[in-house]
C-alpha cells in the first residue's frame, strides 16, 4: 500500500508541474478575446493553407528552453464551424534533452484523424482572430497548446503561443500560393 502511495503522489506532482503551469496565462486569453465569431465574409478570404516558423522559449525552475515549430495550417469549412488540419515538426532544447524532435498532426475534420497526433478545437473570433486548442491523444501529460491567430491583410497570420509547462511563442504564417493545373 505504501508503494501505491508514492505513485500517486509521484503522479499528482508531476500532472501539476507539466499540465497546470499555463492556466492563468490561458484564462486571460479568454477575456481578451471578441465572443462573437467572425463574419462569413472575413472568413471566406482567409481559408487556405499556411505556413511558416514559429518560436517559442519557456523559463522554470532555473531553466531554460527553446523551441522551433514548422508549421502547416490548412483552413476550411465555415466561421462557426472552422475545419482545422495542423502539422507540426518541432525541434527543441531543455535542461533534461540536449536536442529532440517531435512531429505531429492535429485536425478537427473526421476524414483526416488517421495517423494524426491529437485533435483541435477552434473558434472564430471578431473581426480578425482564431483560437486553436490542440490536445494529444494518450496519456500525455501535457495538456497542448493554444494558438491565437490573427489575420492580417496579403495573407499574413500573426501566431501567438501559450504552451503547457510555461512555454510561450510567436511567430509569422504565409499563405502558400494557389498554382492552378493544366488541363
Amino acid at each position: 500500500m505504501r508503494d501505491f502511495t508514492r505513485i500517486a503522489a509521484l503522479l499528482l506532482v508531476a500532472l501539476v508541474i507539466s499540465g497546470c503551469a499555463g492556466y492563468p496565462d490561458r484564462r486571460l486569453i479568454f477575456d481578451q478575446l471578441n465572443p462573437a465569431p467572425m463574419s462569413d465574409r472575413a472568413w471566406a478570404q482567409v481559408r487556405g493553407s499556411y505556413t511558416g516558423p514559429i518560436r517559442s522559449t519557456t523559463q522554470r525552475t532555473g531553466f531554460e528552453a527553446a523551441s522551433s515549430m514548422e508549421v502547416r495550417l490548412d483552413l476550411s469549412g465555415y466561421a462557426d464551424d472552422p475545419g482545422v488540419f495542423l502539422k507540426i515538426e518541432n525541434g527543441y532544447s531543455t535542461a533534461w534533452a540536449l536536442y529532440g524532435q517531435r512531429k505531429g498532426a492535429y485536425t478537427n475534420i473526421p476524414s483526416k484523424w488517421y495517423g494524426g497526433q491529437g485533435t483541435i478545437y477552434a473558434s472564430t473570433h471578431a473581426p480578425n482572430q482564431l483560437l486553436i486548442k490542440t490536445r494529444r491523444y494518450g496519456l500525455s501529460a501535457g495538456t497542448g497548446n493554444w494558438f491565437i491567430l490573427t489575420f492580417r491583410p496579403r495573407g499574413v497570420i500573426d501566431v501567438e503561443l501559450i504552451g503547457h509547462s510555461g512555454w510561450r511563442g510567436d511567430g509569422e504564417l504565409w499563405r502558400v500560393p494557389v498554382i492552378p493545373h493544366d488541363e
